[in-house]
């Protein structure tokens, strides 16, 4: 309910923890690994952001960033052109209306439109075009630049749901405030100064208790602000600073580099085993990778010759992964696939099962005869043995990834890329496969090896690879 009277002839802004609603809204995709650029504005750019959301000056906006991975993934592209329709477009409030003498007059419901609005927004990878925008004196102009800085191909339109507020308008502002609240359980992820009082009521560091009620998160209490003595603060809920002096300091919003939680999962520390168990990794690589390239020789001559019989295509697919350090190598393979299986995996787009940005589609159409040979015998990634002898690929290690699927999980990715990808490692051994956790499922096991990483732990891993690849089980990933 929310209760109508005489108001003030003046309206402060609203500021929670000493930060405008803006700070706020900025601070939340500075944890999603994206910068907010005004145009206009100027600014640096945040070499550490992943990416750039282009915005006017007085738009504040939320929208589900994780929803979009599996589009730009397909699409891959550099610019994004977003249309935000206002989610909370059917929604309504109760309000108690009351006289100057504060008696109860009637009860009022309220009725938004049913259809408040939307607005576009713009997402990028690209510096170069955040700066340009940034720069615009008008959308139009703004747009223009934009559209020349980038190829038309790789520029994407799509819509999507979400939330819209102009910054300075309190009810919007409030609103928007209300989904940070709900949608963002921990903001130290970018904000210092701030701690969490009990699960999920968050306040500045400093704050004296005092007698205060019962709060249950998620609730933000403001500088000055808490629930009075015996009342019980239900989340989701949010109280502005108050008035008076605070015995708590102003929280801080971090730089893109010192945001140390990304998507509301904690930062991964890697295990750190040292330079003996890195030099004796290294040296098992080289001894058990030319012991493998040497004994299967024979092998694939012969499985070249069967791929180059069938179709007359390539012998080798080569895929862009990313290494240790983010570094970009080729991952080669015997093609198993026909010539123009990544062209057709839009065509089959509806039978991926898997949850994230990676493609499994059950007795894949894509696949060649020889193919299904390959990956149900283990020979298909015999050529990846050359990346382990030139040091990009290890024996043992996370699954290697490209730049697009590791863009989306930033909070990951420093972990996963701090050891060199493996031609086995933990996922292989105990993925399952079920629909909606597979991409779990891919990160889960990848951490849980960088952070347990050890010899005795490879040759486990070795020694259940070399049981499953007997034993004839196991599935492959797209190529």
């Amino acid at each position: 309910m929310v209760v109508t009277g005489p108001r003030p002839p003046a309206v402060e802004p609203i500021t929670v923890w000493g930060l405008s609603v803006r700070e706020l809204h900025d601070a939340y995709w500075r944890s999603r690994g994206v910068q907010c650029v005004r145009r206009g504005e100027g600014g640096v750019l945040d070499r550490a952001t992943e990416q750039y959301l282009l915005l006017e000056r007085d738009q504040l906006v939320w929208f589900d960033l994780a929803s979009l991975s599996e589009r730009l993934t397909w699409h891959n592209p550099l610019v994004t052109r977003l249309r935000i329709v206002d989610e909370h477009a059917r929604r309504y409030s109760e309000h108690v209306v009351v006289n100057d003498e504060g008696l109860v007059q009637r009860i009022e419901r309220r009725y938004r439109p049913a259809l408040r609005g939307s607005s576009r927004v713009m997402l990028t990878l690209r510096r170069r075009t955040a700066r340009v925008w940034a720069a615009a004196a008008d959308r139009r102009e703004g747009w223009k630049r934009v559209r020349r800085s980038v190829p038309w191909a790789r520029v994407d339109h799509g819509r999507c749901a979400g939330l819209l507020a102009v910054d300075g308008v309190r009810e919007q502002e409030s609103e928007l405030l209300d989904a940070l609240v709900q949608r963002w359980p921990t903001p130290s992820q970018a904000i210092d100064g701030i701690e969490e009082l009990e699960p999920g009521v968050w306040q500045v560091m400093g704050e004296a208790a005092g007698a205060r009620g019962v709060s249950i998160g998620p609730v933000w209490l403001g500088l000055g602000a808490w629930a009075e003595a015996g009342a019980c603060l239900i989340g989701p809920r949010w109280l502005a600073d108050g008035p008076g002096p605070s015995a708590g300091g102003r929280a801080v919003v971090r730089r893109a580099g010192d945001v140390e939680y990304v998507a509301g999962s904690p930062r991964v520390e890697a295990c750190r085993p040292g330079l003996p168990y890195a030099l004796v990794k290294r040296g098992l690589d080289l001894v058990l990778s030319g012991a493998a390239l040497a004994a299967s020789a024979p092998v694939m001559v012969m499985v070249a010759l069967l791929i180059k019989l069938e179709d007359g295509g390539p012998i080798f697919f080569g895929h862009r992964r990313q290494g240790r350090g983010g570094r970009a190598f080729r991952c080669w393979k015997f093609r198993t696939m026909h010539a123009n299986a990544e062209e057709m995996a839009r065509e089959f787009e509806e039978y991926n099962v898997c949850d994230g940005p990676q493609v499994f589609i059950q007795d894949d159409p894509r696949v060649t005869r020889i193919g299904r040979f390959l990956r149900r015998a283990h020979l298909d990634e015999l050529p990846q043995f050359f990346n382990v002898l030139l040091g990009q690929m290890s024996i043992v290690g996370p699954r290697p990834s490209p730049d697009d699927e590791n863009r989306y999980c930033p909070a990951w990715r420093d972990a996963r890329l701090s050891v060199r990808p493996g031609i086995t490692g933990l996922w292989q051994l105990k993925r399952r496969r079920e629909a909606g956790e597979d991409f779990q499922e891919w990160i889960r096991y990848d951490i849980e090896y960088v952070q347990r990483a050890s010899l005795l732990f490879d040759l486990e891993i070795m020694a259940k690879t070399a049981w499953i690849m007997v034993m004839g089980r196991g599935d492959h990933e797209d190529e």
